[in-house]
């Protein structure tokens, strides 16, 4: 029998949901840390429908990844300065990445953090390797803690915010819009006790600025209302790059992806992680969005023993780390932009 915690980690509501947000995007992350770069077939083949964590030699069960890093780096941020600084948020970032162990960043990201370690104006960093700006998934993966933090912020605060914790990675806009949308999801889902669907797709799709975006997320609510197969999903929403035809490098489709992903189960977040990591592709990255969204909404007593139990959980990281950082996060409630 498959057990759940069954009980709320958080001692309020709100408390709950933001524990919920974090477990969430590490269980999804780790889900899908042995996956990545698989296709949805290849993974039915090689193991079947993936619902519990894998182990591997470049990968140990229950590790997370550089995803769940950043993710824990921002909010580390906004706990130390309890309020967005370009810099300290810089900074932390490359503290992160610098240490033990490694969480395997992609060559890009590895390229700016190092940059950032060896002391390079964030301002400047966003577009070291490409002069136009990152559009990669890197920002809506990690952007959750903004969600949660500013959840009571006007739009254009929260936008702000994002500007600012994305500015040393991540400029394009399209990036931005992702990220942007991610966390007004979350924002809106660690208040809220149930999801219309369809109603929920189109307040996300009003508040993107960018048509690519707001196209995707179009085609999200047309598969939810024609129960399209998964495999036909991702035939529409990808655009095919150089990790694969369905691989979900841009943040819009890997946004969308973890949204199609929550919107299909919203009351299942089990299912929801595990529907976004058998999609194959950017397996962790998609796992992570759609945990922050299933926690957000749902806290913590939904998570299965299976997965709480496997968390990583050294001393100063792991699971008690993301715990303890997330009932500090819980007590921001940041509706302005002050300082830089």
């Amino acid at each position: 029998m498959k057990t759940k915690l069954g009980r709320a980690l958080g001692k309020s509501h709100h408390e709950d949901r933001c524990i919920g947000c974090l477990l969430g995007v590490a269980c999804g992350d780790i889900l899908g840390a042995n996956l990545e770069f698989k296709t949805q077939a290849e993974i039915l083949s090689d193991h079947g429908r993936v619902e519990d964590f894998l182990d591997s030699s470049w990968r140990p069960l229950g590790r997370y990844t550089d995803d769940t890093e950043m993710t824990l780096a921002l909010a580390t941020s906004l706990i130390e300065c309890k309020q967005l600084s370009v810099t300290h948020c810089a900074t932390t970032y490359a503290r992160f990445f610098a240490s033990e162990p490694r969480r395997g960043y992609g060559p890009a990201a590895s390229l700016v953090l190092e940059a950032l370690c060896d002391g390079a104006d964030p301002l400047a960093t966003g577009r070291l390797v490409y002069p136009e700006g990152s559009f990669a998934n890197g920002g809506v993966m990690r952007i959750a803690p903004v969600g949660l933090a500013f959840r009571n912020a006007p739009d254009q605060v929260l936008r702000e915010a994002i500007r600012r914790a994305l500015v040393c990675t991540h400029v394009h806009p399209d990036a931005m819009d992702s990220a942007a949308v991610q966390a007004k999801a979350v924002a809106r889902l660690c208040s809220e006790n149930a999801v219309h669907t369809q109603q929920f797709l189109a307040d996300l799709a009003a508040a993107a600025h960018g048509g690519v975006l707001r196209s995707k997320l179009t085609l999200v609510a047309q598969a939810v209302m024609e129960s399209c197969a998964p495999q036909d999903f991702l035939g529409h929403l990808c655009t095919p790059n150089e990790y694969g035809a369905a691989f979900q490098i841009h943040a819009a489709e890997a946004l969308c992806c973890g949204l199609w992903s929550f919107v299909c189960h919203p009351d299942d977040p089990e299912e929801c992680i595990i529907e976004a990591v058998n999609l194959g592709g950017d397996t962790d990255t998609v796992g992570a969005i759609t945990g922050a969204l299933a926690g957000a909404r749902h806290g913590t007593a939904w998570i299965p023993r299976r997965w709480y139990d496997q968390i990583e959980n050294e001393s100063g990281f792991g699971r008690d780390a993301i715990i303890s950082t997330a009932r500090k996060l819980s007590e921001l409630d940041l509706r302005t932009c002050n300082g830089q």
